[in-house]
């Protein structure tokens, strides 16, 4: 397997030197010099990002599985798993694996007009769509900041069974997409193979 990947990935740099197609890269391809060490530190973020996602993704799980057998079992349904799953575990799940998953290939595009262009202009217009995705990302990014820190410095809860901190639920949408955000530039600047990626995710895991 690794020999595969070895093989593909040396495949994507050259056809990149030669100006070939940009989509035969296998995963997002660590540059050299002040490049490479932003995308580690970048990667190293994205990770533990990735781990929140999934720990959330297992909590979501366990507690929606336990309502049900709480609810049909002894009739006593757990009243507080629909508010934490949907207003925190989901939000925390889709947000903090948004810039692992982009890295990886886990996004859909449509690249039938790319696809048509010569390696140049297909390449620039790649370049000019993440770069356009990275500034929308980043306004996204700071506005939901807005929001979560005034939830924070003002305390706001949702009222219920129990007082829910609002911000809890609103801090997970800034990091996620600040994350996005970064990664999108990042690879607006890099490797031209970079710019398309097909990757089995599990590889990674």
């Amino acid at each position: 397997m690794s020999h595969g990947i070895g093989a593909k990935l040396g495949a994507a740099t050259e056809a990149a030197e030669q100006g070939g197609n940009t989509e035969m890269s296998d995963d997002a391809i660590v540059g050299e010099g002040a490049y490479g060490a932003i995308d580690r530190v970048l990667r190293f973020f994205e990770f533990i990002a990735l781990l929140v996602a999934a720990a959330f993704l297992l909590a979501a799980m366990l507690l929606i599985s336990a309502d049900a057998l709480f609810r049909y079992l002894f009739n006593n349904p757990l009243v507080f798993q629909l508010t934490v799953t949907e207003d925190y575990l989901l939000v925390g799940i889709v947000m903090m694996a948004l810039a692992w998953g982009f890295r990886t290939g886990g996004y859909i595009r449509i690249s039938g007009l790319a696809n048509m262009l010569p390696p140049v202009p297909r390449n620039l217009l790649l370049r000019a769509g993440v770069l356009a995705s990275a500034g929308y990302a980043a306004v996204l990014c700071w506005q939901s900041w807005g929001h979560f820190w005034d939830a924070f410095v003002t305390s706001e809860v949702k009222y219920g069974v129990i007082d829910y901190p609002i911000w809890l639920s609103h801090v997970w949408v800034p990091t996620g997409l600040g994350l996005l955000a970064l990664r999108l530039l990042l690879t607006a600047v890099g490797p031209v193979q970079n710019l398309s990626v097909e990757h089995d995710p599990s590889e990674e895991i």
